[in-house]
């Protein structure tokens, strides 16, 4: 196994928005090679990782099959270091595919030591009107669009790479190697210029969607029924069990499970005229961060008016009870 490291400055986008949801967030671009599409048949090659702490970047070579475990593993270790990782489908073919990897030569279940999965993908094809401006969404062509197309030097696509990797087991040519290494390297570090594509992403929505971090919890699903908001997701690191129905007073339902790394957590609404509130004195949250918003009045926060889904207040009242809960389960 080849491991590779080098130092790699380049622009990292930030914005308020981007530290709503992750200040103080150790964060990373990651990318992945692989013999082919199923991580049944297929196996795991080269795994790129760059974190925005240190500038650093590492790359994971099996220069053979037979060192795809030892290539994983050391990958994996890396990736564990950070709280979040920017991926381009990611969610439905990189983290997957390792994990999947991973279940197969041990036997065990690696998905809990994860960090969350900020995935550009499914930001711009569902929240994001770039898609209608662009022939598709492969990142080459966003790249291409956000300008970036000077930064990139690869010539080759996944399906090459895969031609060439065959190739290269066969000959180990060290130019067949650096080509390879190359197409990861440059998917890795455009990725974390592309970032700023998220300026032109409806992000709170998005997050509402897609899920966010909060500590080590990942929020995967939101729903506001007619009494409730209703939100749930897994553990991240070290899960627990917990279970309460009463919080300080407020009645709101907590469950943690360790088992399934799961929580999920039930909280009262109001809902008067079409609009639906939630009153943040009696949830023991502080107002002070909420006050400048237009749907706050009172202590009372609208999450959902006539239907209409406020997603930047959700999120934000999720945020902040999340870490209230947090704080109220370790000091019991």
């Amino acid at each position: 196994m080849k491991h590779i490291t080098r130092t790699v400055d380049t622009d990292i986008y930030s914005s308020r928005l981007m530290d709503f949801y992750f200040k103080d967030l150790r964060i990373g671009t990651l990318d992945i090679e692989t013999t082919g599409l199923s991580a049944t048949r297929n196996k795991f090659i080269l795994g790129g990782l760059y974190s925005f702490d240190n500038r650093e970047f590492c790359q994971f070579f099996a220069e053979s099959e037979a060192e795809e475990a030892d290539a994983l593993f050391e990958y994996f270790r890396e990736i564990s270091k950070l709280d979040a990782v920017v991926t381009y489908n990611g969610r439905h073919f990189d983290l997957p595919f390792i994990l999947s990897r991973y279940r197969q030569i041990t036997g065990e279940d690696y998905s809990g030591r994860l960090p969350y999965n900020l995935d550009l993908y499914l930001l711009l094809n569902g929240h994001s009107p770039v898609k209608h401006f662009v022939p598709n969404l492969k990142q080459k062509t966003v790249e291409n669009y956000m300008g970036l197309w000077a930064d990139r030097t690869d010539e080759i696509d996944g399906g090459q790479s895969i031609e060439l990797y065959k190739e290269y087991e066969r000959t180990g040519s060290p130019l067949l190697a650096e080509r390879i290494l190359l197409h990861n390297s440059d998917d890795v570090i455009q990725l974390a210029r592309l970032l700023k594509i998220i300026s032109k992403c409806d992000l709170h929505k998005g997050m509402f969607k897609c899920g966010f971090p909060v500590g080590n919890l990942t929020v995967s699903k939101i729903r506001i029924t007619r009494d409730r908001l209703e939100f749930a997701g897994e553990q991240r690191g070290n899960p627990i069990d917990y279970c309460c129905y009463d919080i300080d007073g407020y009645p709101a339902y907590v469950n943690f499970e360790s088992i399934s790394k799961s929580f999920n957590v039930q909280i009262p609404i109001i809902r008067h005229q079409g609009i639906a509130v939630i009153d943040l004195t009696t949830a023991g949250i502080s107002d002070e961060p909420f006050i400048n918003y237009p749907t706050y009045s009172s202590g009372f926060l609208a999450i959902e008016a006539n239907s209409v889904q406020n997603h930047m207040e959700t999120n934000h009242f999720i945020k902040a009870f999340i870490s209230r809960l947090i704080r109220l389960i370790e000091r019991d």
